[in-house]
């Protein structure tokens, strides 16, 4: 999906499906015990160039619980967690496009 949604010269033409499926990668990696993958899939899928779909942040919730499931020490756990809740709020950090 993230192949076919980008295009000549590496510009994303479809950038919430290739978000969608980062997330989906991320949900994957989490389970099989790589977080950093994990959380760098989730975040370039966060820092897409559009506004987030609610399938997208379906998508998301479950990296988070996978994350927050299997990684609750952790400070990326955390750091992504919070990444989340601000879409959600409406409150992106300043360096999310959202």
């Amino acid at each position: 999906m993230i192949r076919i949604s980008t295009g000549p010269g590496g510009i994303e033409i479809s950038p919430m499906r290739a978000a969608e499926a980062r997330l989906t990668l991320g949900v994957a990696a989490a389970r099989t015990g790589d977080i950093e993958q994990a959380i760098g899939m989730g975040t370039t899928a966060l820092e897409a160039d559009r506004k987030p779909l609610p399938s997208l942040l379906s998508v998301a919730d479950e990296l988070d619980k996978e994350l927050r499931s299997r990684y609750p020490r952790e400070a990326s756990t955390r750091d992504f967690h919070e990444q989340v809740m601000a879409i959600k709020r409406g409150t992106a950090r300043p360096e999310l496009p959202f």
